[in-house]
Order: structure tokens, then C-alpha cells, then sequence
């Protein structure tokens, strides 16, 4: 994808940014880390209908208990046959009727979830791959792409045998990138494919050999890079080998046929499901005699579905040719001397946009097949109606970049939005009643049979994107772990709720209030059932439900050399539909204490530090050690050099943080981890509050705006309010100021709170409105703090004389 090539040069750069210096560069950092952590599936696919044996290795692995998976109810059972503290082991059954396509695992050990890993679920025969050995067909082969090398494989087809291909190794969020090279038995290349569209690093794809043998599949990371967890699968047989869906959107219980334009001549029957709220699925496709299945992006859609109506060539020829320059000078040499068919080229429906009817609200789809073209729908509107429109391709594993338009009747451009962050938005005001275009175009003026797009149309603004920070949650019943939910710009209240929840597991609060962007929920679990459960969240906006989106963190992030986050990749970010609607929770035994927070805000003064107090109470006949820990925001170790903000617990009873130097000011949310074992089971019990860094000291002014004649003066007071931490005299410079006169350096004395100074206008000065400029600067604990004040000053004008 276009969008790659930028992603793809910084990872390049990350091998010779660690040569130079380990401490500089990119260097792996975990997101939230869970205390259980898995680094690899071996295998990282399963057939479904069948018992596979699989390992998870990682670290900080209890005895094994089950296995959580993002899919529907009953489509997964695990067996646990093995536990260590780097590995466990289970016989993993997968239902017949699974899903096919990539889902989420996480362990469920007696220590609680691990974080989450994707696995493959497929209707191909799933098998070790071997190196340099033959492949019956159809078959789901996985192997280890490793630094350097590649493994290869030898099938047998005939002439004109059609078959696709498919390699999943960026999918199962790795930084690997699969590369499929296919030869004849003399070597001769036959065939090589690299990075499908909504693919990420991976490819699907279907070739036809012309002549009968045996060809070699090699498959490799394109970059010659690998690794032990850089797992892959490479899929091979007969299965459509499409990326998007027509029409990507269906109405909630849809029972009927879709299409994939690059599966030409073919008809798929999907089933969408009847769920509120309504959301993004996976269809799982496949063709009579086909081997397996292949899976595309669909979401479920209110109201109607209108699909591009198939492009007239005719049509098109025949206006172009009536209503081109030579057509218009020969009606002008007749006796009406108008081309009547200028007009009607023009128009909406009858012209060359050829727009489709459709109605507000729905949703519009298409493919954008050639380049150079756009697609365009007719809606009526009335006036002063709004019409909103948000259009999307990537999601849909398109290569499309976006741009959407509306027009008039006679195709005149009235607004235009163009993508960002992977959507159009773009809202419009009818300036009359009448038919207006809703034009779908490549902002490239590209296109292609995988140029599919999704534009939803709405009389109303689109709700509030809602996402909670958590998504795998270990609570002990008779406690509660925290579930911060938040929402884009603030607005009315927003109820929340949870939708497939176990009896005894409920939030609170379950709402949003009004004006605010947050709220930290409580996932209580009084008497909830022991083990894994699966929990979606749904938030009811202006009467409307929507789902709260999760944003599970797959493998390590990476951080700069200051410490930074850097962006997510690709693979890390689009993610499987059902991995990022759903909570994953486990419900453990009771813990043996409880641990709060009285302080919901902190307050640190930069440069110095503030306490935590902690709450503890343990039950009777658990004194074991507790380890208390924060993460959020600014915090990282204290001992690394470039650490603006850390946070230390000597004892279970009180904390400490401290701010450095270049920390930042503002207010962040930290999540306060108390960890005990009892009785061989770790137990993790975590808290928020928010904190909020700000200077030691601010300064204003008294009066606010000071006011004066020419010739005037008055008394001006300088306030200095103070952290409770600091009470060191302030210094305050005074930028000057033409025609009028003031102490350019006042000091404010230690403990004191205010300065008065004299303020003079000159008789000869000039009305105006000026900033006086207040520079206060202190010693904070051994660091030149500076604060900047404006004091609005306003010379008036003189009364004019009187004759």
C-alpha cells in the first residue's frame, strides 16, 4: 500500500540505529505489560474440526487453565496438557463451524490473562512445513521465516490449472514481510508476489500455470530478515483469491450474495449478523468446489444499501461524441445554433456522471474499476437539510485513497473532503431543495478491481468514536480492575453498558457524564462465575448504540531515543474485527487484600516531588510482600538518563513521584499496579488516578487589565501563587514599555505571595492596547523554573478639550 513506504523505511533503519549504541535509536518497549506475556504460537494455525497440539511460549506463565479466544461462543475449547514458567501447552479443538480467518488467544493461567496473540483458523489441511519437500494440495504449510534463509516447496499441477496462494505472516502482528517466488523445475521464474492491498506485508493471490509439472514455492522475508516468533502460513489450493467485498456493508441479519470484483463470474452468500450494535465483521467466502475459504472485511449498516450501478461504456461514448467541440459547432451553424445534448451531459441522471439513486440515510458502495473515474449516487436533499458523509477504502483492504465531493444538479462542485487517517468525513448544508451528486473518486485518479470503497450518508452527525484503554482484564471476585473509557470532543451524556456479560459482572459508573471526555469505570465481579468470559462494550449516543472500540497492543512497541512512543505498525493497528470489539476477562478466586487510592489527582510541581498515598488492607493469614508499581503518562525507570518523570514505592503504604528536567506539563492518567502471591497464585490489583505536572509557581496580576489616562498612573499588584512545595522568592522582569514607566525587576520574597509596583502613563502617549509582558523565574530545587504572564494594559484616549 501506498501509505507503507514511510513505515517501511524507518524499520530499515532500526538495525544500524542499535550498531552505533544500544541506548540510541528504536529499542523494543512493552505497551501495558501483563505479568503473563506471550511471545509466540507454535503452530499459528489450527484446521478447524480438529485437535492440534499447540505451545505458547513466553515468560510469567501459572498453571495453565484455558484458552480465551475472540471467537464466537463454543468455537474453541482447550485442554491444558503442559505448564512452566516460559511455556504452556494445550490440546486446542476447534469447532467445525469456526469462523476461518485470523483471531485473537490469550492464556488463562492461574496468574490471570496473558496479553493477546493472533492465530489462524483455517478449512485447509494445516501441516508442518519442511524444507525442500513436496506439498499436496490444498494445504495450510507454516514454517519459521528466519534471517537469511527461505524454505521451499515442491507441488505438482497441470496445464491451465488455476490455483491461489496466500502467505499470513505480517497478519499475525510480526514484523515480518512474506515473500512467495514461484519457478518452473528448470528454475525459470514463473511468478513472484510481495504486499497485497489491506494485506499489510502479506499477499493473496491466484496464478494459472500453463504447463503440467512440478514448480518450486519458495517463500521468505523480502528483507532477509527473521526471527524465532516470525511465524507463517502459506495457503495453497483452490479458494477465491479476493481481497474486498461488493457490497461492503449489509443490513444487520443479511442473508444473501456478495461479490469479490477480482473473483470475476462468481456469486458468494453471506449471513451477517443480527447483533446491536451494529459493526465490522469478517465474511468467510467460499465457491462450490472450492478447497477452502478466504475471509474480507464487512460491516453491518442501518438503513439501505445502495451498490453502484455497473458503468455504461456505451453511454458514455455516445454523449462524448454529441457533446464534444466539433457536435457543439455544428448545432451552431443550424438554425437552433444550441447543442441540446451540453445540458444534458450536465445532468445528474441522464449525463456521464450516470448517478446512481440512493437515499439518506444509508450506506453507498462500488468499486472504482477504472482509473481516471469516479462513481457518483443522486440524493435528494431539502433546504437547509445537512448531509454527512464519512467514506472509507483501507479499512476494506482497498488501495483507494479517498476523496469525496458533492455536487449540484448539473454537476457543479459544492463541497470536498479529502482522507485523513484513513476515512473521509465531509458534511454539507442543501442550499435549496433538489437532487445533488455524492461523488466517489481516487484522489490519485487510480483504479482497479480492488478499488472498493464504503460511504455512509446520514442526516445527523456521526456519534463520537468511544474506546476504552484496557481489553484483557484479570479480576479477582469480590474486586474490581479499572476500565477507563474515552470519547472523542465531549458533548451530551453517553450511557454505557455491557452487552454478553456473565451474571455478577457489572461497571459502574455506566456513564459518561455530560461535558466530559473519560470516565474511569469500575468491572466488578461480586459473584461472577470463575474463568473466561468474553464482554462487549456499547455506548448509547442521542439514542443511538454504538460499540466502544478497543486497541489491544500486538508484539512490543518501539520507542526513540527519547523515550518517545513511536507510531504503531500497520499490522499492529489494523486488526482482526473481532479482536478490537470485545473485552477478555477473567474472574479469579478472591484476592487476599484490597489496595486504593485516596488521591484521584496529583499534583507535581516540576522539578520536585509529590506523594502517592496508598490504601492496604490484607485478609487474615496473608503477610506476604506486595510490589507496588506505575506506568502512564510520562513515567519510565528512574535510572535511565532521559527519564523526565518516575515514580517509586519503598513499602506498600505510600508512593512518591518526581519530575525531571524537559517533563512536560499537563495532566495524564496513571494506572498503579499492587502485585502479591498467596498460595502459589500471583495476584495484580491496579488503580488510576490522574497527574497533573504543572509549575511550582504562577503568577497574575491585580487588577486583571490595567487601565490608565496620558498622564495617569496607579498601583498594580503582582501575584504570586505558590505549590505547597515551594516557598523561594521569585524573580519578575518586566519587558518595558514606550511612554510608560514601571520596575523592569521586582523580586517577591521568600514565602510571600504578591509585589506591588507603580505604573505611569506618559502625558504624551498614545491610546492603545498593549501586553505587558511578566517574566517570573525561581530556583526549584536546584532548577531554573520560568513562567510567562500577559497583563492587558490599555492607554485610553483623552477627553477632548473643550472650547
Amino acid at each position: 500500500m501506498r501509505h507503507l513506504l514511510a513505515t517501511l523505511t524507518v524499520l530499515l533503519a532500526l538495525p544500524a540505529a542499535r550498531a552505533a549504541d544500544p541506548r540510541v535509536g528504536l529499542r523494543p518497549a512493552y505497551g501495558s505489560v501483563p505479568a503473563t506475556f506471550v511471545d509466540s504460537i507454535t503452530p499459528p494455525a489450527a484446521e478447524r474440526g480438529t485437535t492440534t497440539r499447540v505451545t505458547f511460549t513466553g515468560h510469567g506463565f501459572g498453571p495453565a487453565l484455558d484458552v480465551w479466544a475472540s471467537l464466537p461462543a463454543g468455537g474453541l475449547k482447550a485442554v491444558p496438557v503442559e505448564s512452566r514458567p516460559d511455556r504452556v501447552v494445550f490440546d486446542v479443538t476447534v469447532a467445525l463451524d469456526a469462523p476461518v480467518g485470523v483471531c485473537g488467544l490469550r492464556v488463562a493461567t492461574a496468574h490471570g490473562l496473558s496479553n493477546l496473540h493472533l492465530f489462524l483458523i483455517d478449512d485447509l489441511p494445516v501441516r508442518p512445513g519442511a524444507a525442500d519437500s513436496p506439498l499436496s494440495l490444498p494445504a495450510a504449510a507454516w514454517g519459521t521465516l528466519r534471517e537469511g534463509s527461505r524454505d521451499r516447496y515442491r507441488i505438482a499441477v497441470g496445464a491451465g490449472e488455476r490455483v491461489s496462494f496466500e502467505a499470513v505472516a505480517n497478519r499475525f502482528g510480526k514484523d515480518a514481510d512474506a515473500l512467495v517466488t514461484i519457478r518452473d523445475a528448470a528454475g525459470a521464474f514463473a511468478a513472484e508476489h510481495d504486499n497485497s492491498p489491506g494485506l499489510g506485508f502479506d499477499c493473496r493471490f491466484e496464478h494459472r500455470f500453463a504447463a503440467a509439472g512440478t514448480y518450486t514455492v519458495d517463500v521468505r522475508d523480502a528483507r532477509f530478515r527473521g526471527g524465532d516468533t516470525h511465524h507463517y502460513v502459506l495457503r495453497v489450493g483452490r479458494f477465491p483469491a479476493g481481497r474486498v467485498a461488493v457490497p461492503a456493508a449489509v443490513e444487520a441479519g443479511f442473508v444473501g450474495p456478495v461479490s469479490l470484483p477480482e473473483v470475476p463470474d462468481a456469486a458468494f452468500a453471506i449471513a451477517a449478523p443480527r447483533r446491536v450494535p451494529l459493526g465490522p465483521f469478517d465474511a468467510v467466502l467460499k465457491r462450490p468446489g472450492d478447497h477452502g475459504s478466504t475471509w474480507v472485511p464487512v460491516t453491518t449498516a442501518a438503513g439501505p444499501v445502495t451498490v453502484a450501478e455497473p458503468f455504461d461504456a456505451g453511454r458514455d461514448s455516445g454523449l462524448s461524441q454529441l457533446a464534444s467541440p466539433p457536435a457543439a459547432f455544428a448545432y451552431q451553424l443550424g438554425p437552433g445554433r444550441l447543442n441540446p445534448f451540453l445540458a444534458i451531459d450536465r445532468t445528474l441522471s441522464h449525463g456521464r456522471a450516470q448517478a446512481t439513486p440512493a437515499v439518506v440515510p444509508g450506506t453507498l458502495c462500488g468499486v472504482l474499476r477504472t482509473p481516471g473515474r469516479a462513481d457518483t449516487f443522486r440524493v435528494r436533499l431539502a433546504k437547509g437539510e445537512r448531509l454527512f458523509l464519512r467514506g472509507e477504502a483501507q479499512s476494506l483492504n482497498s488501495p483507494a485513497e479517498l476523496e469525496l465531493a458533492v455536487t449540484d444538479r448539473i454537476g457543479r462542485e459544492l463541497a470536498r473532503g479529502a482522507e485523513q487517517n484513513d476515512e473521509v468525513n465531509l458534511s454539507f448544508t442543501a442550499p435549496a431543495t433538489g437532487d445533488y451528486g455524492v461523488v466517489v473518486r481516487d484522489a490519485l485518479r487510480d483504479g482497479g478491481d480492488a478499488f472498493a470503497y464504503r460511504v455512509t450518508a446520514r442526516r445527523d452527525p456521526f456519534p463520537p468514536t468511544l474506546t476504552a484503554e484496557v481489553e484483557g482484564l484479570t479480576v479477582p471476585q469480590g474486586s474490581y480492575q479499572p476500565v477507563p473509557v474515552v470519547r472523542t470532543g465531549t458533548g451530551s451524556a453517553v450511557k454505557l453498558r455491557l452487552v454478553g456479560a456473565p451474571p455478577g459482572l457489572r461497571l459502574t459508573p455506566d456513564e459518561i457524564p455530560t461535558g466530559a471526555a473519560s470516565v474511569v469505570c469500575k468491572l466488578e465481579a461480586d459473584a461472577a462465575p470463575l474463568g473466561v468470559h468474553t464482554v462487549q462494550l456499547a455506548a448509547e449516543v442521542a439514542g443511538e448504540w454504538v460499540s466502544v472500540r478497543t486497541r489491544p497492543l500486538i508484539d512490543r512497541k518501539l520507542e526513540n531515543v527519547d523515550l518517545i512512543s513511536l507510531a504503531l505498525r500497520e499490522d499492529q493497528r489494523r486488526l482482526p474485527a473481532a479482536v478490537a470489539d470485545r473485552l477478555a476477562v477473567q474472574v479469579t478466586p478472591p484476592a487476599p487484600f484490597t489496595f486504593e487510592l485516596p488521591e484521584s489527582v496529583v499534583v507535581l510541581p516540576r522539578y520536585q516531588k509529590a506523594p502517592i498515598p496508598l490504601a492496604t488492607t490484607r485478609a487474615a493469614g496473608f503477610d506476604g510482600p506486595l510490589t507496588v508499581t506505575a506506568a502512564g503518562g510520562q513515567l519510565a525507570d528512574k535510572n535511565e538518563g532521559r527519564t523526565r518523570l518516575y515514580a517509586e514505592f519503598p513499602d506498600a503504604t505510600a508512593g512518591v513521584v518526581a519530575a525531571k528536567i524537559l517533563s512536560n506539563l499537563g495532566k495524564t492518567r496513571v494506572a498503579v499496579t499492587a502485585t502479591g502471591t498467596h498460595a502459589g497464585r500471583r495476584i495484580a490489583l491496579t488503580r488510576t488516578f490522574d497527574l497533573e505536572v504543572t509549575t511550582a509557581f504562577r503568577v497574575a496580576a491585580e487588577p486583571a487589565q490595567v487601565k490608565l489616562l496620558p498622564g495617569e498612573s496607579g498601583r498594580m499588584k503582582l501575584l504570586v501563587s505558590r505549590a505547597k512545595s515551594f516557598d523561594g522568592p521569585v524573580t519578575l522582569r518586566l519587558t518595558p514599555m514606550a511612554d510608560v514607566t514601571f520596575p523592569e525587576v521586582v523580586i517577591v520574597a521568600k514565602g510571600a505571595t504578591a509585589a506591588e509596583i507603580d505604573i505611569a502613563v506618559s502625558p504624551a502617549a498614545a491610546a492603545r492596547q498593549q501586553n505587558l509582558t511578566v517574566t517570573a523565574t525561581a530556583d526549584v530545587d536546584g532548577f531554573e523554573e520560568e513562567v510567562r504572564a500577559a497583563v492587558p494594559v490599555e492607554v485610553r484616549a483623552a477627553a477632548p478639550k473643550k472650547n
